[in-house]
């Protein structure tokens, strides 16, 4: 496809919104098409704030010179690994790196003299709040407080409990943690270490597989503001109450087809916008594919001693992670770029452009992606 700015209808939409929002009207909107393909201009704290049942890992806009005698965050992709399962980690192999970096510092001092757009993320099902460090922490790094939540209803976890809850029951309590969680930032914007650093009257809300499901059924939450799904479940419906709405789609996702996305785009409110990224799986979000595609991922380890992994399973974490992909760092570049030019439209923050480009320049020109976008259903 020939690179271009998108524009349209919704810019006129988004614009309405920043005004709703509280954006500064007088803030100059910016006049170049604007790329967010790499880090932004904030250093990247993270910490660890916990709920009375799950953890809410949260990466900030830290101080200038935060990273000074510090060095990247790293967690290991055996920690949600539930007790009862504990075990079996003496088992993995000792050539089996489980080790993940993460362009974050721990408990860097916050940045100070402003308030920041909230962003509450889900992973998938069979994920865990840190499984998107990488992506999570560059769109922190543009100016947000990215707040992501374990959800257990789903997590990894719930894949070793006996017996599975309903699913009925499963969205119920995962509204309630989302509220939860949503209760728990205004706390700690309140006191403690993010004490004035987040705007909890600008919230957006992005989900990945079933964590997208998850968002886009709060829908009607007055408390969110944006919604963008990650290869999501397909929303149910458009909502009761139209606000602006993204799904990005992964043109290869062997779990959720673009043809079933765009259906669900489809009937969604405007202002909305489908993206499709060619070449790109459905696991392509997550901090795992460059774990699986060095032999260095936790499924991967359980395969290799022997346990029985479902093929299903085994293929969906897989997908968008085999050669032949897309490349899983150009990938996490588009989503960047993407996610954050939705986020910052669709939040209101001053100055925004009302468009995503997708002249990414040079080193993009091979890594093409398509826009819908519409004002009304």
């Amino acid at each position: 496809m020939t690179a271009k700015s998108i524009r349209g209808p919704f810019a006129l939409a988004a614009v309405a919104a920043a005004l709703v929002l509280g954006a500064c009207a007088s803030a100059p909107a910016e006049t170049s098409p604007p790329v967010y393909t790499e880090r932004g201009p904030h250093e990247v704290g993270v910490l660890t704030l916990s709920l009375s049942d799950r953890k809410v890992e949260v990466y900030y806009p830290a101080a200038a010179g935060a990273a000074q005698g510090r060095t990247n965050d790293v967690y290991l992709q055996t920690e949600p690994v539930p007790p009862m399962l504990a075990g079996m980690l003496k088992r993995i192999p000792d050539t089996v790196d489980l080790k993940v970096t993460i362009p974050a510092f721990r408990d860097a001092p916050a940045a100070s003299g402003a308030a920041y757009p909230l962003v509450m993320v889900s992973h998938g099902a069979g994920g865990w709040r840190s499984g998107h460090g990488n992506l999570l922490s560059g769109m922190a790094s543009w100016g947000f407080v990215v707040a992501s939540v374990d959800f257990t209803e789903y997590g990894f976890a719930s894949f070793a409990s006996p017996g599975a809850r309903d699913m009925n029951a499963r969205r119920t309590a995962s509204a309630a943690a989302l509220d939860a969680a949503l209760d728990l930032m205004t706390k700690a914007n309140a006191e403690g270490p993010l004490k004035g650093l987040v705007n909890t009257s600008s919230i957006g809300a992005v989900g990945h597989s079933a964590g997208g499901g998850t968002m886009f059924a709060a829908i009607d939450n007055p408390r969110i503001d944006s919604i963008i799904g990650w290869a999501p479940v397909p929303p149910q419906g458009p909502g009761a109450t139209p606000k602006p709405t993204m799904i990005i789609a992964a043109e290869i996702d062997s779990g959720i087809s673009v043809a079933s996305l765009t259906s669900a785009y489809d009937k969604l409110n405007g202002p909305k916008r489908l993206v499709t990224i060619p070449r790109m799986g459905h696991n392509a979000f997550s901090d795992s594919c460059l774990s699986i595609q060095s032999g260095n991922d936790l499924i991967s380890a359980v395969k290799q001693m022997g346990l029985p992994v479902p093929a299903g399973l085994l293929d969906l974490a897989q997908n968008g992670c085999r050669p032949g992909d897309l490349d899983t760092k150009t990938g996490w570049a588009l989503i960047q770029h993407i996610t954050v030019a939705q986020l910052r439209t669709s939040l209101g923050v001053p100055g925004a452009a009302p468009m995503i480009t997708t002249d990414l320049g040079p080193a993009y020109r091979d890594a093409t992606f398509e826009v819908r976008e519409a004002t009304a259903p």
